[in-house]
């Protein structure tokens, strides 16, 4: 079950079913969050990255004149100079 709100864009149902479940969502929205079990950016499939950048452009006209909005940095981090990102080594 998911929580309040949730949306679920992409369900899959399974052959056969695992420990009796035999739905499982791939893909859901839940206010401004998006969440998807795979990699939608490894497809040639562009509904998903339409979606986002429609969610973000939805979401910067909502929080016009709600305060100050953070600027994107100029360059991102290397990974190395991120200390929480674990290491695969």
């Amino acid at each position: 079950d998911a929580g309040q709100d949730v949306e679920y864009l992409s369900v899959l149902t399974l052959e056969e079913p695992v420990d009796q479940v035999k739905r499982v969502a791939v893909a859901a929205k839940q206010g401004q969050l998006l969440v998807t079990a795979f990699h939608p950016e490894l497809t040639s499939d562009l509904r998903w990255h339409a979606l986002f950048v429609q969610m973000a452009s939805q979401h910067e006209k909502a929080s016009k004149g709600k305060g100050q909005q953070k600027d994107f940095p100029l360059s991102p981090l290397p990974l190395v100079e991120i200390p929480y990102l674990p290491s695969l080594a």
